[in-house]
């Protein structure tokens, strides 16, 4: 059985709203986060309670290649599609997330 392209896209942006919902519930739910903002390689997020994001249920996550804590901010390194996950959060949190 054959899929074309199309299908393929369909099924990363279902695959990536996934990662997104999962992501947000790992760093404590969408109330949790006070900011989410990206460099090239992380997603960073601060958090209105540190202590809520489940770090363990993060690292888990095969499209997570590694979080850490750098100053005041979660940062997570998606394996991929990094900008996509940032929309697709950004959509999620509305005008917490910098553009």
């Amino acid at each position: 059985m054959s899929t074309s392209s199309g299908d393929h896209a369909a099924d990363a942006t279902q695959d990536g709203d996934h990662a997104a919902d999962a992501i947000l519930r790992g760093v404590g739910g969408r109330e949790n986060v006070t900011r989410l903002t990206h460099c090239f390689v992380r997603l960073r997020f601060r958090l209105r309670d540190p202590a809520a994001a489940d770090l363990d249920a993060l690292a888990a996550h095969p499209l997570v290649a590694f979080t850490v804590w750098q100053a005041d901010e979660l940062h997570i390194a998606p394996r991929r599609d990094l900008f996509r996950l940032f929309e697709d959060m950004r959509d999620a949190l509305g005008d917490i997330a910098a553009p």
